[in-house]
């Protein structure tokens, strides 16, 4: 979880940084670089999409292994 944890955060890092240097050179007027961070932050939304649903495939395997645990208790 940890290593999710980490990538999540480096993940929203690179959403906010390719958000702020779109923006930047949309003033400057640089419309290729605009363009380029448009098409990374595309991505880089994609993959944290990918994560969340990692996550939360993860979250429900762990729990369905908890409940099997309990239920061998009892």
């Amino acid at each position: 979880m940890t290593k999710n944890f980490i990538l999540n955060i480096v993940i929203n890092l690179l959403i906010v940084g390719a958000v702020y240097y779109g923006y930047k050179s949309y003033e400057a007027g640089n419309i290729l670089v605009c363009g380029i961070s448009i098409a990374l932050l595309v991505v880089f939304i994609y993959f944290k999409r990918v994560l969340f649903k990692k996550v939360q495939i993860d979250l429900k395997n762990e729990e369905a292994r908890r409940r099997q645990g309990q239920e061998k208790i009892k």
